[in-house]
């Protein structure tokens, strides 16, 4: 929560990409934690926690979006391509519009009550100890309801499906570097990748779905070169991911197993840590 007030500070100077990031990372972090502290220890603070960073934290998270579709269609397309260009005015001018809302968000924040909430909160926060079996099992059902997300994402192959996916793990991930940190220490690059991977996937099914809803004045042989790129840049995505979770070394069996002898886990070698 006190990190929440310094990236605050700084994401004023400029509202460049990586400060609005880490902004919303600090954000949801305070979410992720409160949501699982309110069901292992219940009180009114949680919730208020949740109020208060609600309006910011999904203003900043539209304005990520868009700074992040503007960054993938400078990548994707050359300097005088006429998608990019069109693409590139419209994305701006969205972004100073989401810029300005995440402003008035920022300026609404209650930075008074915000540390009032800390104060309250540290004890309550502190009622069961780090790597505590309440917290195991915590991350276990977050582990459970991010593998079935997992299975209805290979069968449906939607972008709402894999998006799902990417916030179950992600709660999942938190969890865990929250509350089970010597867990996260062996587990944390899988996870890493794992978010990126689905990360990556969700820009490109979001800036494919822009570039659909305003190709209307765009030459359509020029759009449809657009999507087949996307396409198949998604393609050496998925094809990363599903090799990745296939198998005996799939990162699914391997958390599981962590929490069946979880207690002897250490930090090594990835093959080390596999084997453990």
């Amino acid at each position: 929560m006190d990190r929440v007030l310094d990236r605050a500070d700084m994401v004023r100077h400029g509202w460049n990409v990586d400060a609005v990031h880490d902004l919303r990372v600090a954000l949801r972090r305070c979410r992720t934690m409160a949501d699982a502290l309110s069901e292992v220890n219940p009180g009114p603070g949680w919730r208020k926690l949740k109020r208060a960073s609600r309006e910011l934290f999904h203003a900043l998270g539209n304005l990520r979006d868009t700074q992040v579709k503007r960054a993938r269609i400078k990548k994707l397309g050359s300097p005088g391509d006429p998608l990019r260009k069109h693409m590139s005015r419209l994305l701006s001018r969205q972004e100073k519009k989401d810029r300005e809302t995440a402003e008035q968000a920022l300026d609404g924040f209650d930075r008074k009550e915000w540390r009032k909430l800390t104060r309250k909160l540290i004890s309550k926060s502190r009622f069961f100890p780090a790597e505590s079996v309440v917290f195991q099992r915590l991350a276990l059902a977050r582990l459970n309801e991010a593998a079935e997300l997992h299975q209805q994402a290979r069968k449906r192959r939607s972008a709402v499906a894999w998006h799902r996916l990417r916030i179950g793990l992600k709660l999942f991930r938190y969890t865990v570097e929250s509350f089970l940190p010597q867990r996260y220490e062996v587990w944390s690059e899988d996870l890493k990748r794992m978010q990126d991977l689905l990360g990556e996937m969700h820009d490109l099914d979001v800036l494919r779905s822009e570039i659909r809803r305003n190709a209307a004045k765009l030459d359509p042989a020029i759009v449809a070169e657009w999507i087949e790129n996307i396409d198949r840049e998604r393609k050496v995505i998925f094809q990363e991911l599903a090799a990745k979770t296939a198998g005996p070394e799939s990162p699914w069996l391997i958390w599981r197993a962590g929490f069946q002898w979880g207690h002897a886990l250490s930090a090594g070698s990835l093959a080390e840590r596999r084997t453990a």
